[in-house]
């Protein structure tokens, strides 16, 4: 409205000098609530967690009331006063108004009470189920907060009349817009609402994400007539949102006919047997946990997508959220999505890649601006501007139609952090995918089984897959399920479970099918070689088998040793005339790791795919690459010969999964696929181990991957088996090596240190777990009893996840050394200790080989090798991970 204020408002915009009246955007809010709940499996999903099937239209009606008081502290004149030019005080909107719900505190509680009807609505459930429910709504900006925190930001001052605005007679005249919004909500024989924790946990959510919708301006533009009730207009443009996000499935799945999906709208080729199997499962009502082990390179990914086809047609899911261990695998994964889609449905709904610093949405990108607007290039339509409204936020991934992101997403649902609960709801309508899953860090596994439990107890669908899945880490997945875990197995037993299996668990029981794999046995030739700490050694065998036509992965655990190993590979290949064969992007030659500014991360995937990718003649060209862990999971490249730091058997398995992946001619000499396991040069870890069972050890070892029970089981079963013989061995040495029975024996056969080392990997996992259960929402607490840690300390648990890394952004774009423009770098955590937080980058240097820059007290250089501190080779310390 470009009118002088003269109402209480709920949107401002200054550049603009326009508003948006208070009452008329509850209504937006409100009426995205109860599309939300009538148009999507939302309804279904928030019922079951307050134990009933699903919600009466009354219910509906109450939850949206409650919706529309969301905002219900904006009548304060604090808040009001945020629109004037020179404003005698301000204040927020949330914490004063849960101070006023509690009866009796203050005496402006009573006036709360008659203006909004306070005793009516705590009359709608038991237990005062009602009030904690309008507390989750009015904590709608991501954290929540508590009766006892929010009374010390009371302020009385800001709910007297002023300039002829009373709060309380702002809040009167809302309450009475919505008896005529929703007036079954009001009658005294409506069903009451359920009294559960978790129903008003997930009800949080929902409310969050209705307020993101009914913001949105394309579809509720601010009002330009105060005398017009705005609940037809926002009625309408919240079904209108719906659709042109994809959050209302009906269309896409009108598209699907009448009978169930068949593989064939997914793929030209015939299913493989697990494929099949996934198709002949009975339709899971009720909820399903679905594990799917079967090895690298078999079409997994076009299982889930089976799955996803199955439970979509069928009104079990709304989307899917497949997420993947790295970016790189995202971005890889998300074009298959997109490709499989667009077979399946003449209109595909949007498929949007969840990875921080990209907005893609279809094969479409766009470029954030610098008032944080999005510009989507060559969309004369504006079309993508609503298919990407997903892709536009980290927040919103999940409520995307179909989602594919990293794993990293999905577990912010279950943490302590600005819109866990957003998250954690819009989620709740997807099929959940997580791909390679395995139990090599117990703080990961952890949330995983807590996002688990809050889907599934919801009714929630998710699809578990794996190639080197150990019987202990499923059975500590399944715990997360319905009904209690199944029993432990003895090792031997274990090793005789089927492979590849489709374990079915569900509310009336669990299945599990073992799979005859149609799958070509792929015999690996292994060797182990003593030449962790000689990349010259490295260098001298890649070369080798490069200038014999072979395309050779070289893996290393750390960047410090990628960047190390792929100057030596440069030397020799210089002087063996191989430069042409070193990867790159174009002319710039550079190893693949995650160091990289996105722009450029994007282009090293696309090169790793064109060099490494499927080859249908044998015009494919030898290269050598060295990497990180970034290439060895969930990605379609492939190689002749795998250079591989030495690693726990279940990642060993999933980098192997790189080896002889598609059928094509193949160099003389690796008709065969080769493996070569760099390890220290003395055969003896005991002495990396130290007095209080720590092992901090070179290249990884004891540090990424701290079990050197694990390492040494897995390198007993390299001695033992010169050849590995892939599937048919996965169950075997998986179980052989990360076996609880398997790694006490380990303890037992090489006394005392081991035993020391095994009590603190133990311990250490215990504190993991016990830390991550702390970093967790507690969903058995009710709305009011609880807040969120400090944002310092939910910055401390966004950096267990990667989430705490820093960015630095400079004014105006810098050329990168592979000649994109480029405004981010990304710092990881480790890398950002000690600067403060207010600090800027201040570019030092920039030229086409190098950027130089200080960041506070520290200095870094970004050129072709990455991102690495000044005067460092390397990009970090020796015992930092990198996927």
């Amino acid at each position: 409205m470009k009118a002088p204020i003269v109402d209480f408002w709920g949107k401002f915009s200054q550049s603009q000098n326009d508003w948006h009246p208070l009452i008329d955007h509850c209504a937006d809010v409100a009426a995205c609530c109860e599309a939300l709940l009538k148009l999507t499996l939302l309804r279904r999903r928030i019922a079951r967690l307050g134990d009933l099937d699903d919600l009466s239209p009354s219910q509906v009606s109450r939850l949206s009331v409650l919706a529309a008081y969301h905002d219900v502290g904006k009548f304060n004149i604090g808040f009001q006063n945020k629109a004037a030019q020179r404003p005698l005080f301000t204040n927020g909107h949330v914490r004063g108004a849960i101070a006023l719900i509690q009866q009796g505190r203050f005496k402006e509680s009573e006036r709360l009470r008659e203006s909004l009807s306070l005793d009516m609505i705590d009359s709608w459930g038991p237990d005062r189920c009602a009030l904690r429910l309008l507390v989750a709504a009015i904590a709608h900006h991501g954290r929540p907060a508590s009766f006892e925190q929010s009374g010390s930001d009371f302020t009385s001052i800001a709910w007297r009349p002023v300039r002829g605005l009373d709060p309380f007679g702002g809040i009167a005249r809302l309450r009475e817009r919505s008896l005529s919004w929703f007036p079954d909500a009001f009658t005294s024989g409506a069903d009451p609402l359920p009294a559960t924790a978790t129903f008003q946990h997930a009800f949080s959510g929902l409310v969050t994400l209705a307020d993101w919708i009914g913001s949105d301006t394309r579809f509720f533009p601010f009002s330009e007539d105060l005398t017009r009730d705005r609940m037809d207009i926002a009625r309408a443009g919240a079904r209108r949102a719906l659709q042109a996000f994809g959050i209302d499935a009906s269309g896409a799945r009108h598209q699907l006919g009448v009978a169930p999906p068949s593989f064939a709208l997914l793929s030209e080729f015939e299913p493989h047997a697990f494929q099949r199997a996934i198709l002949d499962l009975p339709n899971a009502i009720g909820g399903s946990l679905t594990i799917l082990e079967s090895e690298t390179g078999s079409g997994k990914t076009e299982a889930a997508l089976a799955l996803f086809l199955k439970l979509f047609h069928a009104n079990e899911v709304d989307g899917l959220y497949f997420a993947l261990p790295t970016r790189t695998a995202a971005t890889q994964i998300h074009r298959r999505v997109i490709a499989a889609v667009a077979r399946a449905f003449k209109h595909p709904p949007p498929v949007v890649l969840g990875v921080p610093g990209y907005i893609i949405v279809d094969d479409h990108e766009a470029h954030r601006l610098a008032d944080f607007q999005v510009l989507w290039n060559d969309d004369s339509d504006e079309r993508f501007r609503y298919r990407g409204w997903a892709a536009e936020s980290p927040k919103r991934y999940l409520a995307g139609p179909i989602t594919v992101g990293t794993v990293d997403q999905a577990l912010l649902s279950t943490l302590m952090v600005s819109h866990a609960h957003m998250r954690a709801t819009a989620l709740l309508r997807n099929l959940l995918v997580i791909d390679e899953v395995h139990a090599s860090d117990a703080y990961m596994i952890a949330l995983m089984r807590e996002v688990l439990a809050n889907h599934l107890a919801a009714g929630g669908h998710a699809l578990l897959m794996s190639a080197t899945l150990g019987s202990s880490a499923r059975r500590i997945l399944l715990a997360s399920a319905f009904g209690a875990a199944p029993a432990s197995l003895p090792l031997d037993e274990a090793k005789n479970l089927a492979y590849p299996t489709l374990l079915s668990h569900r509310p009336d029981g669990m299945k599990e099918i073992a799979i005859d794999s149609d799958s070509q046995s792929k015999h690996v030739s292994r060797e182990l070689s003593p030449s962790a700490d000689d990349p010259p050694s490295i260098a001298r065998i890649a070369t080798d088998a490069v200038a014999s036509g072979a395309r050779v992965l070289i893996v290393r655990n750390t960047v410090a040793d990628c960047v190390a190993t792929q100057l030596e590979v440069e030397r020799e290949a210089n002087a063996r005339g191989l430069r042409r064969e070193l990867f790159g992007c174009g002319t710039v030659v550079a190893p693949h790791h995650s160091r990289f500014a996105t722009e450029d991360r994007r282009d090293l995937d696309l090169a790793l795919e064109n060099r490494f990718g499927k080859v249908t003649d044998s015009s494919a060209l030898p290269c050598i690459a060295v990497a990180t862990q970034t290439v060895q999971q969930s990605l379609d490249i492939d190689a002749d010969l795998m250079i591989t730091d030495f690693c726990p058997m279940d990642v060993m398995l999933q980098r192997v999964g790189r080896l002889h992946r598609h059928s094509r001619p193949r160099p003389a000499g690796y008709t065969h696929p080769r493996l070569i396991v760099l390890t220290p040069a003395e055969r003896d870890l005991t002495p990396l181990i130290r007095s209080n069972g720590k092992a901090p050890g070179p290249h990884g070892i004891g540090t990424v991957y701290e079990d050197l029970r694990i390492l040494e089981a897995t390198w007993r079963a390299l001695e033992s088996y010169p050849e590995l013989t892939i599937p048919l061995m996965n169950r075997e040495l998986v179980e052989a090596t990360t076996h609880p029975q398997a790694l006490r024996a380990i303890e037992s056969s090489l006394g005392p240190k081991w035993h020391a080392h095994g009590q603190e990997v133990s311990g250490a996992y215990l504190a993991m777990k016990r830390v991550a259960k702390l970093n967790c929402i507690d969903r058995t607490l009710l709305f009011g009893d609880f807040e969120f840690p400090s944002k310092e300390l939910e910055q401390r648990i966004q950096t267990r996840l990667g989430e705490g890394d820093r960015i630095a952004e400079f004014p105006a774009p810098l050329k990168s050394p592979f000649g994109n423009e480029i405004r981010r770098l990304t710092i990881p955590y480790f890398l950002a200790r000690g600067i403060e937080k207010e600090a800027q980058p201040i570019l030092e240097t920039s030229n086409a080989d190098a950027i130089e820059f200080s960041f506070g007290s520290r200095r870094f250089i970004y050129d072709r090798l990455g991102l690495r501190a000044a005067g460092q080779p390397s990009s970090e310390s020796e015992d930092a991970a990198d996927a």
